[in-house]
């Protein structure tokens, strides 16, 4: 019978593949709806950007509160010198430096994989680049917030300014930050395409 009325040259119906497209286009519709395109990198830039910048300079406030005071004397030709003595405080200092920007980097790397999930290469590229920066502007206003350089006869004890004597503690918060978002980003079962134009990514 089928063969029949799909024979008879009077018959209006829809064609076969037509009727399969109807069907299939609700459900392409659903697997769609309520999602919002992914947004533009330079949007994703400045806001990682604008981010980095609050959190250098709470982050170097908090440096020179946590930090402790690191007394040195005056010796010969004005310099100033810390004593042996000294030398747990001034690993504090550093300790401390390190660490918020190991918390920073982590928390940071954290959200933004996952709110920005769709664009793993512009975050990687802005958390590295923020998070350095971050870092240079903790280490900044922690000098500026902290004491500033003091000068007296010889053998007088004064406050050393805050200083980072171990540089490679700048590289903590970036370097967290794009571990997290790289392991986030291999480890996603939809296997979001890396991209950094404005193309659509698959899902």
């Amino acid at each position: 019978m089928a063969g029949v009325v799909s024979g008879d040259p009077s018959w209006s119906g829809a064609p076969a593949d037509a009727h399969a497209e109807l069907t299939a286009a609700p459900s392409a519709t659903a697997r769609t709806r309520g999602r919002r395109p992914a947004p533009s990198p330079a949007r994703v830039s400045i806001e990682i950007g604008v981010t980095c910048l609050v959190l250098g300079v709470t982050m170097g406030a908090v440096w020179y509160l946590l930090a402790p005071d690191l007394i040195g004397q005056v010796v010969e030709g004005g310099n100033v010198v810390a004593p042996i003595e000294q030398a747990r405080q001034l690993f504090d200092q550093i300790a401390i430096f390190f660490g918020l920007g190991v918390l920073i980097g982590l928390v940071l790397g954290s959200f933004f994989g996952v709110r920005h999930r769709r664009r793993p290469v512009t975050v990687l590229v802005a958390l590295a680049v923020g998070g350095l920066g971050g870092s240079l502007l903790a280490l900044a206003a922690g000098s500026v917030l902290g004491p500033s350089a003091a000068s007296g006869p010889p053998g007088t004890e004064v406050a050393i300014p805050l200083r980072l004597e171990a540089p490679a503690a700048l590289f903590a918060w970036p370097v967290v930050a794009v571990v997290v978002v790289t392991i986030m980003s291999l480890f996603r079962d939809d296997r979001t395409p890396w991209v950094w134009n404005g193309g659509s990514a698959r899902q």
